[in-house]
């Protein structure tokens, strides 16, 4: 009786040490926190020369497109800082700015809006918008 428990809690946590390795240390790691506070949000947006405000959720089937297009624009770009807001985690600064479709692009130039995207554009479309920071 003994061993079969001394088993069965062995087994045990071998499969809560798999499960941890895969889904604990395997998560990708992003540049900036997952939630930011309105205070921080407002802090980026004027803190910088040119910032692109990426809001999107991970169920937002064109959201996943626009991913590589966003890391694409955040290699080319060295001068741009790309902030990426995932409004289901950032609910206060969805809210703040009236996020109501998604995706949304915002480009903040000193901390004013420059220009505004709501939908999907392509690479090209992106690019050509910012132009000037090449």
């Amino acid at each position: 009786m003994k061993v079969n428990k001394l088993k069965f809690i062995f087994g045990i946590l071998i499969i809560l040490s798999v499960q941890l390795f895969i889904y604990g240390y395997n998560q990708p790691q992003q540049n900036q926190p997952d939630e930011l506070s309105l205070v921080e949000f407002k802090k980026e947006i004027n803190s910088n020369e040119y910032v692109l405000v990426y809001f999107n959720a991970s169920w937002c089937t064109v959201c996943v497109k626009m991913k590589p297009i966003i890391e694409e624009i955040e290699k080319e770009y060295k001068t741009l800082k790309i902030l990426r807001i995932n409004t289901d985690e950032n609910r206060e600064i969805s809210k703040e700015f009236e996020i109501n479709s998604l995706p949304v692009l915002i480009l903040y130039h000193n901390g004013i809006i420059a220009w505004t995207q709501y939908g999907v554009m392509t690479s090209s479309e992106l690019k050509s918008k910012l132009y000037f920071l090449k």
